[in-house]
């Protein structure tokens, strides 16, 4: 009981994490698990994400320290209404941070369970539907943030949703879902600056590799990023969030020697985008 009400004392957390996140002897792993989900909404960089996080991440998760069962209500609590959906819809505020850890513990676990199923396809399912609701509800897209650290929603929600996607009980439909999703968070009108792109890249990516959608699919989920250039800022914000997924999974492609038809259409994507730069060009010569 001592241990669990120390899951707020830096001084004890940084104690584990020297220990190779172990936890002491005979302590409840999946009752300091739930003790440590408070330290998420804290502004605290260090006490949310290099103690609290890591140790639920590493110590408990990966190490396989909970039961199926445990890791289970472990996700339904994530996803509920006080974690993942803690006031959602504010912005520039400190509730992101409960918000976007969440959504890297649920990355956490449905990595964990994919490697050796154990929950029920409809687990899995659920989560995907959480996560996708969680995307069009989220507002606050910070990246860092001075003198709190990385809220990062973005980059936590597209590991998640990765997760998700690569889940072995995700059928194409799911997958193809997730694309979707993908493809409104990369041509929504924040700007994106801190290589959430990447992140968000490496859904496609993955789902390429494993030839998990038809071609066809995800030429139309490419029609889906190009967005359409206007003389607002909206829209020139929006462009520029697509090209940059669209160049992170063109070298993600590249640099694995894959997809070479895939790769021809998001260069042919990534023309239409730019064309309006490439007739100036043109006409400046003449």
């Amino acid at each position: 009981m001592q241990d669990i009400q120390q899951a707020q004392d830096k001084e004890f957390l940084q104690a584990i994490a020297n220990n190779d996140y172990e936890l002491p002897e005979e302590t409840d792993a999946f009752a300091f698990a739930q003790a440590l989900l408070p330290n998420f909404a804290s502004a605290d960089p260090e006490l949310r994400d290099e103690l609290s996080y890591t140790i639920l991440a590493r110590g408990l998760i990966v190490t396989q320290k909970l039961t199926t069962e445990q890791l289970q209500s472990l996700l339904t609590i994530t996803t509920d209404n006080e974690h993942l959906f803690y006031n959602i819809g504010e912005r520039g505020t400190d509730s992101v941070f409960m918000r976007s850890f969440s959504c890297l513990i649920i990355a956490s676990i449905l990595f964990n369970d994919a490697l050796n199923p154990q929950f029920p396809a409809s687990t899995i399912v659920n989560a995907k539907e959480k996560l996708m609701h969680y995307a069009q509800q989220e507002k606050d897209w910070r990246g860092y943030v001075d003198n709190k650290g990385w809220a990062h929603a973005m980059a936590h929600l597209a590991d998640a949703l990765d997760e998700c996607a690569q889940h072995p009980h995700m059928s194409t439909q799911d997958r193809q879902e997730i694309l979707i999703a993908t493809s409104k968070l990369a041509t929504l009108p924040a700007p994106l600056y801190h290589e959430e792109d990447i992140r968000l890249a490496k859904i496609p990516h993955h789902i390429i590799l494993g030839h998990q959608v038809e071609d066809s699919f995800i030429e139309k989920w490419l029609e889906m990023c190009a967005v359409s250039r206007e003389l607002d800022v909206v829209s020139w914000t929006r462009i520029t969030n697509s090209k940059n997924v669209l160049r992170s999974l063109y070298f993600l492609l590249h640099w694995d020697n894959v997809a070479p038809l895939v790769s021809e259409r998001i260069s042919a994507t990534l023309y239409k985008l730019d064309e309006i730069y490439l007739e100036k060009k043109a006409d400046d010569e003449q």
